[in-house]
């Protein structure tokens, strides 16, 4: 379904033009609209848009007309001192005159950068940073992660080249909260396109949120990059505008059958070990339980492992009571939370399989554990999806009790994958070692999965806008020149992530010397798929072990996914043995 973004048709350029032209003589001859008593006049005899991003200058669409009053016209920001709170000017792509805004809304609160400055590049960040629970130790992170790169780019270049080198473009990052909540992430959204004229957010940390988010950027014209929402669900969401070139919903994540993917090839490994230490015969069957989360995320990583998953030799179909399926709800509605942890004890699986975010650990993980019935002679093996890696939750449900014998046991059970590098992974060291140099420990964590890829997220809009040869930075175009950071052209133009060859790379970009780069970033390789904007990447298995003082620490284990070969690679450590 293609997206139309409107506002095509010679009438409306005209009004269009016709109202810039008032706006900039209005300028020029200090005449100001600074009272709600006087209002712009706009031609409402035709049809003028169909989205807000038709309308000049902040105006809003009203039943196909550019409505807007009381606005305090501007050619940069500081002429909007006198409009009150901290406002932003706000100046659709191209024009030379807007109309003043609030910078700030309730939602949206951090400013990294300089907004005052001249024709600066303003990008938004939609994370979960007010989040309660670990969530909002994610939208820090990722937060965090778009302001370091910012950063780097003042500090080593001063920010985007302009055509024909005259000078920078200064990049400034307003940041706003979701809480974790769809409906607050697209207050968000508007907040950012519709009063700022925002042509780019990172953001959709999560894929049930990311969804309603993109709604709304697609409409408005923006580009949208998610840094960790793995939907499937958003490989095939309707992004490209009628007669755009590429669509307008990017993620620096893979989708989920790459963690699907992982999970189907490690488990045939997982029950030869399962059998092994049981002494079963191959005759003698295991049992295998599917539990995921109600939401878009844990469907559509259901739908990718029950098509292809086997055990014992057979399909979960073959497998027929051997196999148990349980869907436990979305916390966001009605949840069943006792029902699962009967069904999956009284089914007696041997390897359980847990799809969901934190709620899989505090509600399902402990309680299925802790009520398992010995008299079966085992327990089971669990194997989580990436939401669990390295929140902590883990290791604090297994160090809760005091039997250091029950809880090694436990952990050796306890395995999961998540996409990304591997530790001594170069660029994803770089990026660590910057993030806590700026921020420390105590704000955020560089390795939890988002932090990194929200990193890359920004650079690639850094490269992206280079590609913009006129200077006027629309969505559209920075969605093109994301088709532009793979493949690289000339063959040499492999550029890893970080500051090192920022300014170099950009101002190739800006000149054509480089058509496209391949981008190697700190969360990996992300080799960009033409058709469906997704990226590849290699996914980790992760263990949990002893952190030398008898509690419980999460780790990588070794063994990987390797995306390009699509098989497992590598091999346990010691540690996770």
């Amino acid at each position: 379904m293609d997206v139309s973004s409107g506002g095509s048709s010679d009438t409306q350029k005209r009004n269009s033009y016709r109202w810039g032209l008032v706006g900039a003589l209005a300028l020029a001859f200090g005449i100001v609209a600074a009272t709600p008593s006087c209002s712009v006049v706009v031609d409402t005899s035709t049809k003028q848009c169909d989205v807000n991003t038709d309308c000049p200058n902040g105006m809003k669409c009203e039943e196909g007309v550019c409505v807007g009053g009381g606005d305090v016209l501007c050619a940069k920001t500081s002429d909007c001192s006198a409009a009150g709170e901290q406002q932003f000017c706000r100046k659709s792509p191209g024009e030379t005159s807007g109309v003043c805004r609030p910078l700030l809304s309730p939602e949206c609160q951090v400013v990294e950068g300089d907004p005052t400055a001249d024709n600066v590049f303003l990008i938004g960040s939609i994370h979960p940073t007010t989040a309660t629970g670990f969530d909002g130790t994610i939208g820090v992170s990722m937060e965090n992660s778009v302001r370091l790169a910012i950063r780097d780019l003042k500090s080593n270049v001063g920010g985007l080249p302009l055509p024909g080198g005259a000078g920078v473009r200064p990049v400034v990052m307003i940041g706003c909260t979701d809480a974790g909540e769809g409906s607050v992430s697209v207050k968000a959204a508007k907040h950012l396109i519709d009063d700022l004229g925002v042509q780019a957010i990172i953001g959709g940390a999560f894929s049930s949120v990311a969804i309603p988010t993109a709604d709304t950027t697609v409409l408005g014209g923006a580009l949208l990059i998610s840094a960790s929402a793995t939907g499937i669900a958003l490989t095939d969401f309707p992004d490209k505008p009628a007669g755009a070139t590429a669509g307008l919903v990017w993620r620096t994540v893979p989708s989920d059958l790459f963690q699907a993917n992982a999970i189907l090839q490690y488990v045939p490994q997982l029950e030869k070990r399962v059998r092994e230490e049981l002494g079963l015969t191959s005759d003698e069957q295991i049992k295998l339980a599917l539990v995921h989360k109600g939401d878009v995320y844990g469907k559509g990583l259901r739908s990718a492992l029950e098509t292809t998953l086997t055990f014992n030799e057979k399909t979960v179909v073959e497998n027929g009571a051997n196999f148990l399926l349980v869907d436990y709800g979305d916390p966001e509605g009605t949840t069943k939370y006792p029902e699962t942890i009967e069904a999956v004890k009284n089914h007696g699986s041997h390897i359980v399989l847990l799809i969901g975010t934190g709620e899989a650990v505090s509600a399902l993980y402990g309680p299925i554990e802790i009520g398992w019935n010995s008299a079966l002679g085992y327990k089971p093996r669990y194997v989580f999806s990436d939401s669990n890696y390295n929140t902590g939750a883990l290791a604090g449900a297994i160090d809760v009790g005091a039997d250091a014998v029950a809880k090694a046991d436990w952990r050796k059970r306890t395995t999961g994958v998540v996409p990304g590098p591997q530790n001594t992974d170069q660029n994803f060291q770089l990026f660590v070692n910057l993030y806590g140099t700026t921020f420390g420990t105590e704000n955020g964590d560089p390795s939890i999965l988002g932090a990194a890829s929200a990193y890359d997220a920004a650079y690639l809009l850094f490269y992206s806008a280079s590609t913009i040869s006129d200077g006027v930075i629309t969505g559209r175009k920075l969605a093109a020149g994301m088709t532009r950071m793979s493949n690289a052209d000339p063959a040499d133009a492999e550029i890893n992530s970080g500051p090192g060859k920022l300014s170099d790379t950009m101002k190739k970009l800006m000149s054509g010397e480089y058509k496209s780069i391949d981008y190697n970033g700190a969360f990996g390789p992300l080799d960009f798929d033409p058709e469906t904007n997704d990226p590849e990447a290699n996914v980790q298995v992760f263990c949990l072990s002893d952190d030398g003082t008898g509690k419980t620490k999460e780790q990588l284990s070794g063994l990987y996914y390797e995306a390009e070969s699509q098989t497992l690679k590598g091999t346990f450590t010691d540690a996770c043995k």
